[in-house]
């Protein structure tokens, strides 16, 4: 009896292991995915879908996991410049610090800096206290930078941060510095401004224009309008005054980029932090679980042990089977209760399904998408979730109750019953067609995990 126990607990050891591994490593392959959607999106100007892409790539991933860290400060960095340069200034300053909590425990300090640079610029906008502080933060880090760009950033910014200080000799110590790190023409004639503000700061005109001119020979525009501004007030020449306001007027007619919904981000995030709990929950109570089968499985080797000890070599009584007329009444009990579950979910959406695709807010949903080519805007999108939820509101309650459905999860087999194609589906939820993909796995997996009967998953499968 002994050696069947040891091979039990160590096969459950084993599986447990192994699990845990393939659990690690495809929650960081769907972290990854997410935020190489996120940066695609955020190249074509879609800045609410990255937003949504990075914050799903950071709720893929367990924090308390070490091998998390580098990966977790990586997305809160940009998420943090994202929010920063939507002016969304209070949650770009929250995501930064972050950021610095994983980051500090790297030993790369690259990532560190960034973070402390961007949190600067949020300090910079917002006229706080701990401006000073939190740059010069980044002296001591300079040693520990390995990336040959991230170092040239650095400098760059003490040496700004010292030019507005007044202390002149260190801002000149890190602008020389850094000319030998400039990676393109653009941040050399940066840095070439700002070694022109310095030497005019400390009274030396003639090679404050020599650099001012440099610097205005570059082809990113708002540094060449810095440049003829500055030349203008050294000079007071007005050739330099009327190049400075024809540009600042081609500025001024530029297409402004776009920007995060800062309401848009404020659901989401709290959508995420209630998911974020969510799982928690689930965790503690896998933890539980698996606590107490181990609990179980010791238990059985010890009764086993002294049961043997005991009756020196008797054999043990077998065990009371459950009567045959038992177990197939069980079994009947189980196919019956997931038939009516399966009648349930296809009676409500026939019935709700007919009404719904006559309601003003699909057939505007359905005119927006366009097939699936344009995304729905925030406004429609919630407009569209909450419709559903008060229609559906019984298939709302049968979902979760025995599919554990999330409100995500609800939302997509929703928009698949009422025969919305993947695409259409992607372009509602404001996410690629891949994600859709591994969402419609999900769902089908969990529906799958309770209906066991194939012909009844078949009649709800998406």
């Amino acid at each position: 009896m002994i050696k069947p126990v040891y091979y039990i607990l160590a096969i459950l050891f084993m599986g447990l292991s192994f699990s845990s591994c393939m659990g690690r490593d495809a929650e960081a392959r769907q972290a990854a995915t997410h935020f190489n959607e996120g940066i695609v999106f955020e190249e074509k100007n879609m800045l609410d879908s990255a937003a949504v892409c990075y914050l799903s790539a950071i709720g893929s991933l367990n924090p308390d996991k070490s091998s998390n860290f580098e990966a977790l400060g990586a997305y809160y960095n940009r998420i943090a410049l994202l929010l920063f340069k939507s002016e969304i200034n209070d949650e770009a300053e929250k995501m930064f610090r972050e950021a610095i909590a994983f980051n500090s425990r790297l030993s790369d300090k690259g990532p560190l800096s960034e973070s402390y640079r961007g949190l600067w610029k949020c300090f910079c906008v917002d006229n706080t206290e701990s401006l000073d502080t939190t740059i010069l933060k980044t002296v001591e880090l300079i040693p520990y930078i390995q990336d040959k760009e991230e170092l040239y950033k650095t400098k760059n910014a003490l040496a700004y941060y010292f030019l507005i200080s007044g202390n002149y000799d260190s801002a000149m110590k890190y602008s020389t510095e850094i000319e030998a790190l400039s990676p393109d023409t653009v941040s050399y004639y940066k840095n070439c401004l700002v070694k022109g503000s310095i030497f005019y700061a400390e009274g030396n005109l003639d090679s404050a224009i020599v650099y001012t001119k440099k610097a205005a020979c570059s082809s990113y525009i708002y540094t060449k309008t810095s440049a003829y501004e500055s030349l203008y007030a050294m000079t007071g020449d007005s050739r330099y005054y009327d190049l400075f306001h024809a540009l600042n007027d081609s500025i001024a007619g530029m297409m402004k980029p776009a920007k995060v919904n800062s309401a848009f981000y404020g659901k989401l995030i709290n959508n995420m932090n209630v998911e974020y709990s969510r799982k928690i929950h689930d965790r503690t109570v896998l933890s539980i679980v698996i606590t107490a089968i181990i609990a179980v499985m010791i238990g059985l080797f010890l009764y086993f042990f002294i049961k043997k000890r005991a009756t020196r070599g008797n054999r043990a009584e077998p065990v009371e089977e459950l009567p045959h007329e038992v177990s197939v009444e069980m079994e009947r009990k189980g196919e019956s209760l997931q038939r009516e579950i399966v009648e349930q979910i296809k009676e409500i959406t026939t019935h709700k399904n007919k009404r719904f695709v006559k309601s003003e807010v699909f057939k505007k949903t359905v005119a927006h998408i366009e097939g699936g080519t344009v995304f729905l805007s925030a406004s429609l999108r919630d407009f569209l979730f909450d419709s559903l939820k008060t229609e559906y509101v019984l298939l709302y309650q049968l979902l979760t109750t025995y599919f554990s459905f999330s409100d995500e999860e609800f939302y997509f087999f929703c928009l698949s019953s009422l025969g919305l194609t993947t695409k259409e589906c992607a372009a509602c939820r404001s996410v690629s067609m891949s994600a859709i993909r591994v969402l419609r796995k999900r769902v089908n997996d969990k529906m799958r995990k309770y209906i066991t009967i194939d012909e009844l998953f078949q009649d709800i499968k998406l």
